[in-house]
């Protein structure tokens, strides 16, 4: 039967596990292209996980820190969802973004003023945090707010591990035949690939030829297809969500976009953003939830063993109160100070 409603006492977001390979390779499957940060090869994503682990148990900041978070069905013990965060871009190679700017000529002897826009190469967002790797299986429609959300409470209860500024990058405009408009216009007369090639070889970390071949000069966008020019800036049909949960949370569009699928990038300063600013440290009581109970996002305080649930809770200003089972679910004991989002 299809899950197609929130179901409690069901789900909890944990770090990523050597055996959850398998699972991911599904996801990845299901996610399709243009999602390098989720690739559908399992040497890519066994190295992902294996990154992931060293960072979560590493006592102090790395430039290479990647906290990939599973979401678990604990009844299935099978992975259907994950939510992650890059401690800084441009850690190993330069992290590029077009801007799109506006230029205008005027011509006295025409009386004719023309306009444009102007894709001008930028590394404005390297050094910032990125979240991403955000994707759910279809059959747990309803998750995803708290999916996404979850890594803010991360970097809520460890920000010394990550940037002043977070970015988030979404998925571009790709037609019904798996293409990319703006990669055919802009990437593929200069890479000599499709887009497929070009998004499996970043999936699986061969993205230096990106430096080595991309066009420096600014590009005018008169000169692109109409396709290309419309999907500037615009999310991918199935990202369109994902982009309005980190609206919703504070992040801007400042006009810059992926160099490859021409998607959004959005920006927010860490302790600006919502889900950040709105979370309690709490003491945990074992109580089953009274009338008053409603369901709030919950955390314990550790970062190798890292826990979340969305579950009903009763919530008083010092305390959170929650059933015994929940409290096993988030590896946490009466009195333990857990972290509430309302």
């Amino acid at each position: 039967m299809r899950k197609t409603t929130l179901v409690f006492a069901m789900l909890v977001m944990r770090p990523v596990r050597v055996e959850d390979c398998d699972d991911l390779y599904r996801l990845a499957q299901m996610a399709g292209s243009g999602m390098t940060s989720l690739p559908a090869n399992k040497a890519a994503l066994k190295h992902n996980i294996e990154v992931a682990m060293e960072s979560f148990n590493r006592l102090i900041r790395d430039k290479d820190d990647y906290f990939l978070l599973v979401m678990e069905d604990t009844e299935t013990k099978k992975v259907i969802g994950t939510s992650g965060v890059y401690a800084r871009t441009g850690s190993r190679q330069a992290f590029y973004a077009y801007r799109i700017m506006s230029v205008t000529h005027y011509s006295h002897s025409l009386n004719r003023e023309a306009r444009s826009g102007l894709l001008h190469l930028t590394n404005d967002y390297t050094d910032c945090s990125e979240v991403g790797t955000l994707f759910l299986d279809p059959e747990y429609r309803g998750n995803g707010h708290w999916l996404s959300r979850c890594r803010y409470m991360l970097m809520a209860q460890h920000p010394q591990r990550f940037a002043p500024d977070v970015i988030a990058e979404l998925r571009g405009v790709i037609d019904e035949r798996g293409e990319s408009p703006v990669w055919n216009a802009i990437g593929a007369p200069f890479f000599g690939m499709t887009y497929d090639e070009a998004d499996r070889l970043c999936g699986v970390g061969s993205n230096q030829f990106i430096t080595e071949l991309m066009p420096k000069y600014p590009i005018y966008t008169n000169m692109l297809s109409e396709a290309a020019r419309m999907a500037l800036g615009r999310p991918h049909q199935q990202t369109k969500r994902a982009m309005d949960l980190l609206l919703a949370e504070g992040f801007v569009y400042e006009n810059l976009i992926d160099i490859f699928d021409g998607g959004p990038l959005v920006r927010a300063q860490i302790d600006q953003i919502k889900s950040v600013k709105a979370v309690q440290t709490l003491e945990v009581t074992f109580k089953e939830p009274e009338g008053d109970a409603k369901a709030v996002m919950c955390a314990n305080r550790s970062l190798d063993d890292f826990r979340l649930v969305y579950e009903p809770m009763s919530v008083t200003p010092n305390r959170v109160s929650m059933p015994a089972e929940v409290g096993q679910m988030l590896n946490v004991r009466e009195g333990n100070q857990v972290m509430v989002i309302e």
